[in-house]
């Protein structure tokens, strides 16, 4: 199966007031954990998409075999990025038969999980494969080929939850209990650094 990656990142993190993907994490930061772990995949391609902290970003996404496309419109929300990521993946790639959509606030994603998700896509013939923590479906999600069109329609901020809302039936999930932490305050990445102590 030919799978691609795609890392949205182009947020401000307001609340953060500083690229919280450029957060310590490890031997490194959160984003280049995340590129870590999916690069170890071997996916057909890699697409990171930035925005607000671009130029703050680039010396690390600079050095790693990946695709950089920038989301001059990020203010607009997170379906601009969608768009523009897998435009810039079926550009390269354009035999990808799916995609897996990670956000770049979520430090507990690893290979181990991402490799489950195909697996389960392969195996249970659903079209979406979502992450299911706190008793919600969330990233990372994986969607097949036929779903591309709907994510390049996509409008706003609500990412690709719409789609999975239209069809229930078509879903797949797979454990991530750690999906509920994500990094969107000084107070999160507090306890986030306290969770390895």
């Amino acid at each position: 199966m030919s799978t691609g990656i795609l890392i949205l990142a182009a947020g401000s993190a307001s609340r953060m007031q500083q690229p919280k993907m450029l957060l310590p994490f490890g031997k490194g930061s959160i984003l280049s954990h995340l590129l870590e772990e999916t690069k170890a995949l071997q996916p057909k391609a890699i697409c990171v998409v930035t925005g607000y902290y671009h130029t703050a970003m680039l010396p690390l996404l600079q050095t790693e075999p990946i695709w950089v496309v920038y989301n001059e419109d990020w203010k607009a929300g997170m379906a601009g990025s969608i768009k523009t990521g897998l435009s810039a993946l079926l550009k390269q790639q354009p035999i990808l038969d799916s995609v897996v959509i990670l956000v770049s606030d979520q430090p507990f994603i690893t290979r181990a999980l991402l490799q489950e998700m195909i697996q389960t896509h392969e195996t249970s013939g659903k079209g979406i494969v979502a992450a299911f923590y706190n008793g919600i479906k969330g990233t990372p999600v994986l969607f097949s080929k036929k779903y591309f069109q709907h994510l390049q329609e996509l409008q706003g901020d609500k990412g690709a939850k719409s789609i999975l809302q239209l069809v229930p039936d078509d879903i797949a999930t797979v454990d991530f209990a750690e999906g509920e932490m994500d990094i969107d305050t000084p107070e999160d990445y507090e306890r986030f650094c306290a969770h390895f102590k």
